[in-house]
């Protein structure tokens, strides 16, 4: 016969130590992925631009120059037999430790130099997914490139942007 303690104690000191385990479990974890952060998030960042920087080297083999220009003349418009629109977009966030560096430079002011390293990679990551779509779609060259940023904070958030979006678009050309 089982005892009636078990059966009424026994499912809340299941639920409470599952609770003490996930607990200790945040308290030892958190800090160590913040320390992971703080170690590998540079590294990351460094080799994330040079894999962008690889296969944008790709693309330029391919078309032979780099595709995508903010600004061509009238010279450009002879010879076009079709043309249309190109785009790409990423988003991007900051690490644990990235938001943490940032807040500690805005207490001080000037330049936040991490966020910056964020938000270079990411727009690289957006013109060279322009320059990949471009290959894929058989375009010879991309005029009036544009890029632009906006910021993305989740409705949990309690202010601030947590993420950046990178889109990228221009006007794709085929030359007769």
């Amino acid at each position: 016969m089982v005892d009636a303690s078990v059966i009424c104690w026994g499912p809340l000191l299941l639920f409470a130590a599952f609770w003490a385990f996930v607990g200790i479990a945040w308290a030892v974890g958190y800090p160590l992925m913040f320390f992971y952060g703080a170690i590998f998030s540079g590294r990351a960042l460094r080799k994330d631009m040079r894999r962008i920087v690889e296969r944008e080297a790709t693309s330029k083999e391919h078309f032979g120059k780099d595709p995508l220009s903010s600004l061509r003349g009238l010279d450009t418009i002879e010879g076009v037999k079709s043309s249309g629109l190109v785009y790409s977009s990423v988003v991007y966030g900051p690490s644990h430790w990235h938001l943490l560096m940032a807040w500690f430079n805005n207490l001080f002011g000037g330049r936040v130099g991490i966020l910056h390293e964020v938000i270079a990679v990411a727009r690289a990551e957006a013109a060279q997914r322009l320059r990949e779509r471009a290959k894929e779609e058989g375009w010879d060259d991309i005029l009036n490139v544009r890029i632009d940023t906006a910021e993305m904070t989740p409705a949990s958030a309690q202010k601030g942007p947590r993420a950046v979006e990178i889109f990228a678009y221009g006007t794709g050309v085929r030359y007769s």
